[in-house]
């Protein structure tokens, strides 16, 4: 529901960005277009850290055939300085941009249609006028998921890694980053820079199993990321997980929608799966569930003619699981803090290291 401060807030973002009825006309109909936009009511949605997600109703004269859209989402960079900065030094909003300009039509997970993408890499902006998914229910990475949203989310990370499995072209992409010793020297930097600002942060709300799991992990960064060099590749999401995703509550939404693509990037497969798993399920019920979702993903990756073995999917399971503390060590040292954001973190952390821990992944680095 959109209230008056959520529509001033609305306006005021897309004010900040010179967009109006007539620009939005001319993004989505084109300029030679005889449709215009007669009215336009707005309202922030999300809880993005990087980004600011501004819905706009829209009523369009003509509107012949009803072909165009009453509904759009449009994504802007943060107006949170702190998260901006962040996304210029890891080149989020590049990524995005790349993503719906490069690889949106050529990937077999569902995302949103795009009527309108440009950005402004000296200024750090971006606009992306997007597809409204509705009705839908965004995910909530505080509150978990079921095990029938479960079993959506990794298809779908099927599908994106099937549909992309070892593409050697997808690297010659500039925006999109490939999973190599620099990248890795390079994060092992970032990751020794943030960590103690992390623990200062967080000690006291981590248990003492996270806390032991991070100062392992700390420690043998390098190690653990070299262990996955020469895994299969394919496009990652980076960021998969429940608040990245739309769930479909009746027709014509999908039953599922994944959304912000800021951090893809090409590197092994089950980091995507472990990673939403890690920080959607509880424990005691992600180990019941474990072995069947992931049969359930390489089923689907054969209908991408990939053929993953179930030895071969679990270690890759298992060696990936770490990845969640990673996440939460580095996001939370580099975008503006918030109550929800530092939850979001726990989540991630207490999950990551739980489920490392459960699958002994120490002993395969």
């Amino acid at each position: 529901m959109t209230t008056p401060a959520s529509t001033a807030q609305a306006l005021e973002l897309l004010a900040d960005n010179g967009i109006d009825r007539n620009w939005l006309g001319q993004a989505i109909a084109g300029a030679d277009s005889d449709a215009k936009v007669e009215s336009l009511t707005a309202g922030v949605v999300g809880t993005g850290q990087v980004g600011e997600n501004v819905r706009c109703k829209l009523t369009w004269s003509p509107n012949q055939d009803g072909d165009l859209p009453t509904s759009v989402v449009i994504k802007l960079a943060s107006s949170n300085e702190t998260s901006r900065a962040a996304a210029a030094v890891t080149r989020t909003y590049v990524r995005e941009v790349g993503f719906y300009r490069d690889l949106a039509d050529a990937v077999a997970i569902r995302v949103p249609q795009v009527h309108h993408v440009s950005e402004d890499q000296d200024a750090n902006r971006f606009i992306l006028v997007m597809e409204d998914i509705t009705p839908a229910a965004a995910g909530n990475q505080l509150t978990g998921c079921s095990i029938e949203q479960a079993e959506l989310a990794v298809a779908a990370a099927a599908d994106l890694h099937g549909s992309t499995w070892d593409r050697d072209d997808l690297a010659d992409l500039p925006w999109l980053d490939s999973y190599n010793r620099q990248a890795i020297e390079d994060r092992v930097g970032l990751v020794a820079a943030l960590y103690p600002g992390f623990v200062e942060r967080y000690q006291d709300r981590l248990s003492a199993d996270a806390l032991e799991f991070g100062a392992w992990l700390a420690d043998r960064y390098r190690d653990w990321s070299l262990s996955r060099l020469d895994l299969p590749q394919c496009l990652t999401h980076g960021d998969f997980r429940l608040d990245n995703m739309l769930f479909g509550t009746a027709e014509p939404a999908p039953p599922l929608t994944t959304v912000d693509w800021q951090t893809p990037s090409l590197g092994p497969a089950l980091s995507d799966v472990a990673y939403f798993l890690s920080g959607s399920l509880e424990r005691t019920e992600l180990r019941s569930a474990e072995a069947g979702l992931l049969a359930q993903y390489r089923s689907r990756l054969g209908f991408h003619g990939v053929n993953l073995s179930e030895g071969d999917c679990l270690n890759q399971y298992r060696l990936a699981s770490p990845g969640g503390f990673v996440m939460a060590v580095i996001a939370s040292q580099l975008v503006g803090q918030t109550d929800r954001g530092d939850e979001m973190f726990m989540v991630m952390a207490e999950g990551s290291a739980s489920q490392s821990l459960d699958l002994d992944t120490r002993a395969l680095v």
